[in-house]
């Protein structure tokens, strides 16, 4: 039973008794008395479902706040919320002790001073000794919870907020954010944030300097997944920088957890950056490798996103705290980095002790230039030049023809140009002249190549009559055969520019092949020579098909890129496009061709080669468990590889539905180890496809018992079509297949990803 209704039911009680025991005239009613204080705002009405369900039931918690006031009679604060699950269904029976409740105070920016507006909480705790020090939630049980038995929770602060000690001056006109974890219970909720201003009970208008939301869950969760902190009870980003604000230190470590200069601090991977979290385990944050250029600021900071108003922020707002994270000197004495600006070591030299002089320089109408010319306002200083640059080339392979077995294939292909104002109506039209002396497929180090690659079944690259024919001691073993067009390709007067393959499609090989177009242009950047990431662009070719039949596509570029913005690697050549990657990385490639004796990969990682097939070696790296040797004999040790996200998140990586079982018979196996002889498969040692796959990230023995007893192989062997020979028949499928009772997607809880 609510309060209200509580007292509701106690007056009618009374007053019945009271008419009970009098008797005789009362007179004439007096006047009007004056109106009482405002009392609370009653309890939140049922869900809909009568008595709704026990919150042990549920799989997630979502958290609603629904009303924020103050007891009339003891002025602390009083918060009502509804807790729900997904099917709207009331959550009755949380323990106050599975409950905190965050609230902080948002404080403008002084206009002129140049610095941010600052969230500061209400409720501390002591850190390292030091009162007071961090930002924390006040529990359940500190003040008054009430469970309404429906779903419905009612919940009374312990203080004044102006008791609370360290925390700010009340104030009414500002704007305030209510937020709520749960803890011991569902596996995921979020926070329920409520902001609103108490004097008018609205919530904070976005044209008016009464907001701070700077990055939103989503933008995080394109890289994290799922975003969850402090035993897991933390989601939303609203909620973390209500504690992480200015006033919060850690003082075992001495670094600030301000989340403008936590985050960037962790992202930039700062050496000697670390805090001291619960139970006195030390988070070293300096071997971070941000995953894509540290200038991007808006992959955090998207100002095309409504939910984030403030997200311009980066650019219209410069002050020491936010840049001095990225922009520090290590040599300065411990505490000091962040004022590496104020302290000389700034380029345009000693500034004041404030911030009121960066927006002049680096704000969105700032005039200064640096040595190269280029404004020094923030937008434009992090303009990545290269990237920008690289707009103005897109690849496409026109056709592909004589491509059948034993036939040399001839291939036309052309560079636009997407920022030509033509592009729209001709993209023909604006296609650049690749033989041009002076352009930039002919300049320094460029490069443009086509990869012809076989078959579209599960690519391999084999060659029925010589396995090794191309490169049988250099390179990637089966690799495609390459054209270069930077020589010898002949124009047909529109850019359209055509040239034969160096080898012919060898005989035996059926279906369908790839033919991708992959390069770096080079051209001028401030003087210097610089090669371009493109992405790479191809187009399925017919080998003995009546039709061109494309491969399977199990993987958007656009996932990798929300993380690694563009990937692109081996120097530029093989950007945007995991197809261009699969042509060499394929099941019976190794890198054994790098492993050299004496070389700095044989040092590293030994003579043992690795696969590089795409299917196995990705998983891998992104698990942290392999070392892979490439160009001029280099080791790349991904043993300390840290996945952002979460290993179980097929969809982090994979279109929808694509990482079910594969058909063993169909997709080829994955070769480990070449064998002694190079020039054969049939000493290879293999794994079975689908074993190749799960194992990259199931690597303790009883996952692999389980492979194995179902079918799996880790000593499988190849026939000299490239076919599996093992003692088993992989059964993945019958237990793991869609609405299977191991259904791969319920297994790894791809569904709890709101983000995929």
């Amino acid at each position: 039973m609510s309060s209200l209704r509580a007292i509701g039911l106690a007056t009618i009680v009374f007053t019945a008794l009271a008419l009970g025991a009098c008797s005789g005239d009362d007179g004439a009613a007096g006047p009007q008395g004056p109106q009482g204080p405002q009392g609370p705002q009653g309890n939140p009405g049922g869900s809909g479902t009568a008595g709704g369900v026990p919150i042990d039931s549920a799989d997630r918690i979502n958290i609603e706040v629904v009303s924020f006031g103050f007891d009339p009679v003891s002025s602390k604060p009083v918060v009502n919320f509804r807790l729900t699950n997904d099917l709207t269904q009331g959550l009755f029976g949380l323990p106050a002790t599975s409950i905190g409740f965050m609230l902080s105070q948002l404080t403008p920016a002084v206009p002129g001073s140049g610095g941010s507006s600052e969230w500061q909480s209400y409720v501390t705790r002591s850190s390292a000794g030091v009162p007071n020090a961090q930002a924390t939630t006040e529990g359940g049980t500190a003040g008054a919870f009430v469970d309404n038995d429906d779903g419905t929770y009612q919940y009374t602060f312990a203080q004044l907020l102006d008791d609370y000690p360290a925390g700010p001056t009340y104030d009414a006109n500002k704007t305030h954010r209510l937020g709520i974890e749960i803890r011991g219970q569902a596996p995921t909720s979020n926070n329920g944030l409520y902001d609103f201003i108490p004097v008018t009970g609205l919530p904070p208008d976005p044209l008016l300097d009464e907001e701070r939301k700077i990055v939103d869950n989503d933008t995080c969760n394109a890289c994290h997944d799922r975003l969850e902190f402090h035993g897991g009870a933390r989601f939303d980003i609203g909620y973390c920088v209500t504690c992480h604000n200015p006033y919060s230190t850690d003082e075992d470590s001495g670094n600030s957890v301000d989340m403008k200069r936590l985050i960037h601090n962790i992202h930039v991977g700062r050496d000697g950056f670390f805090i001291i979290g619960f139970g006195g385990i030390v988070h070293d944050y300096s071997d971070i490798v941000f995953p894509q250029d540290i200038r991007n600021c808006q992959t955090c900071h998207e100002e095309d996103d409504t939910n984030t108003p403030q997200a311009s922020n980066w650019r219209l707002v410069p002050n020491r705290m936010a840049c001095g994270t990225c922009h520090y000197d290590d040599g300065l004495a411990n505490g000091e980095h962040e004022y590496a600006i104020e302290n000389g070591v700034h380029p345009g030299g000693f500034q004041f002790n404030d911030d009121t002089q960066c927006v002049d320089c680096h704000g969105p109408n700032g005039t200064v230039t640096n040595s190269e010319g280029r404004l020094v306002r923030v937008a434009l200083i992090h303009e990545i030049l290269e990237d920008t640059a690289a707009k103005a080339f897109e690849y496409e392979v026109v056709s592909v023809s004589n491509s059948g077995p034993g036939q040399i294939p001839t291939v036309s292909i052309r560079v636009l140009n997407p920022q030509d104002p033509n592009y729209a109506a001709n993209p023909a039209s604006t296609a650049y002249d690749i033989n041009d002396p002076a352009g930039p497929f002919q300049a320094g180090s460029s490069a443009l190549r086509l990869d012809i690659a076989w078959n579209n079944t599960d690519l391999g690259n084999l060659d029925p009559n010589d396995d090794l024919a191309r490169s049988p001691t250099a390179g990637a073993p089966f690799a495609p055969i390459t054209i270069d067009f930077k020589t010898g390709a002949v124009n047909d007067g529109s850019n359209t520019f055509t040239k034969a393959a160096p080898a012919a499609v060898p005989t035996g090989i059926t279906g369908s092949g790839m033919a991708i177009l992959e390069g770096r242009p080079a051209v001028d950047i401030n003087g210097t020579l610089t090669t371009l990431s493109v992405a790479a662009s191809g187009i399925p070719y017919a080998i003995t098909d009546a039709t061109a039949r494309d491969r399977r596509h199990v993987v958007n570029i656009g996932k990798c890129n929300d993380c690694h913005k563009n990937l692109s690697l081996h120097g530029n050549n093989r950007s945007g496009n995991t197809e261009v990657c699969s042509t060499c990385h394929n099941p019976n490639a190794t890198d054994v061709q790098r492993r050299v004796a004496g070389s700095a990969c044989d040092i590293a990682l030994g003579l043992d080669d690795e696969a590089i097939d795409m299917k196995r070696m990705v998983h891998r790296i992104h698990a942290g468990n392999v070392g892979i040797c490439g160009f001029q004999n280099s080791a790349h040790p991904y043993f300390d590889v840290v996945y952002p996200g979460h290993l179980n998140n097929c969809e982090g990586c994979h279109l929808a539905g694509t990482y079910y079982p594969v058909d063993p018979a169909v997709v080829l196996a994955t070769t480990v180890d070449v064998g002694a002889d190079r020039s054969t498969l049939t000493d290879d040692v293999a794994i079975s496809p689908n074993t190749a796959v799960c194992s990259g990230c199931h690597t303790d023995s009883l996952a692999a018992e389980h492979m194995k007893q179902n079918g799996g192989d880790f000593a499988a062997g190849k026939d000299d079509t490239g076919a599996l020979i093992s003692s088993g028949v992989e059964t993945c499928s019958l237990c793991h297949g869609p609405g299977r009772t191991a259904d791969v997607a319920v297994m790894h809880g791809v569904g709890e990803f709101e983000f995929n």
